[in-house]
């Protein structure tokens, strides 16, 4: 039994770490794809397109996990 106990705690310890680095990360690459989406797009509007779908998902995580 303390196997199962030890290997659950591994794992909340993990996903705590990741939680904890999203909600660093997520805040700056969403200010990073804003500002780099409209130069990019007029370079190449395909690029400019997934820049901003990369940004929008950041925002919502960044919603998400900062309330």
């Amino acid at each position: 039994m303390g196997i199962w106990s030890n290997l659950k705690n591994f794992g909340s310890k993990i996903l705590h770490g990741v939680t904890t680095a999203a909600k660093w990360v997520a805040p700056v690459l969403h200010k990073v794809m804003g500002a780099v989406s409209g130069p990019l797009g007029a370079i190449n509007p395909t690029a400019g397109m997934i820049a901003r779908g990369v940004g929008g998902a950041a925002g919502m995580a960044n919603k998400f996990l900062n309330r």
